[in-house]
């Protein structure tokens, strides 16, 4: 990363149709968990693990966002914006950003889902693999929400998003967090429309070899769904104490 700046790019632009029945008249990122936004949290907890810089993809919604996100002034961290004009699913907003990530490697990362883990370690990590792709996993028990990863024994991602897998000895899988760190190589060679990350782009970087998987047991929640969205007006405050 670029003079030991970090920078984490976040996906911020979903509709959050799963969320509408609870949160309707704002983008899921902005949907108010425990008296502020999804995103203040995410963005507190981002600058305390050493995040100077942020990028957000965004779509709808994005004058909401970009109005209560600003500069970034608050948080202490420099925020970028990259807008789509139509939608590009994950993949697709990421290479549509391109243009504004001079970083080698970056975090990406979702902004509706929150993984407590070392960013330092991780990055190193990525490093040391010479990975292509890093992504954060996590031990889990149920597999209705989330995409398995299968590892070897050198943490080199083997199978992803595979549901027939069975679990660990321990009776958990490891499941992919929401984190990654991606080499800006690979964005480059993506095609500049509606593409996804998890069902297109990984699965063949498995493929080559060149995805890693770095393992955390930090706290993880996706507020898609209100079941979730509910448990993390009590779990995020608690948790992450800010």
């Amino acid at each position: 990363m670029a003079n030991n700046e970090r920078l984490a790019v976040i996906l911020a632009g979903g509709l959050g149709t799963r969320l509408r029945g609870v949160v309707s008249n704002v983008p899921k990122a902005l949907a108010p968990v425990a008296g502020k936004p999804f995103l203040d949290w995410l963005l507190t907890m981002l600058r305390r693990k050493g995040v100077d810089r942020v990028l957000l993809l965004l779509g709808y919604g994005a004058e909401k966002i970009m109005a209560f996100v600003g500069d970034g002034d608050k948080w202490n961290v420099k925020v970028a914006y990259s807008l789509e004009e139509e939608l590009l699913d994950k993949a697709g907003a990421l290479r549509n950003a391109l243009p504004l990530i001079d970083e080698r490697s970056f975090f990406f990362l979702n902004g509706d889902t929150l993984l407590d883990l070392d960013y330092d370690e991780m990055l190193s990590f990525h490093l040391s693999k010479k990975a292509k792709l890093t992504i954060a996993v996590r031990p889990w028990k149920d597999l209705s929400r989330v995409d398995p990863v299968k590892v070897d024994k050198n943490s080199k991602v083997i199978s992803f998003a595979e549901k027939n897998i069975p679990p660990e000895s321990d009776g958990f899988w490891l499941i992919n967090g929401g984190v990654y760190i991606v080499e800006r190589e690979i964005v480059e060679e993506l095609p500049l429309k509606r593409l996804s990350w998890e069902a297109a782009v990984i699965p063949k970087l498995v493929e080559n070899g060149a995805v890693y998987a770095y393992k955390s047991n930090g706290y993880f929640i996706d507020i898609g769904v209100p079941e979730d969205y509910f448990r993390a007006q009590k779990e995020i405050p608690e948790i992450l104490r800010f």
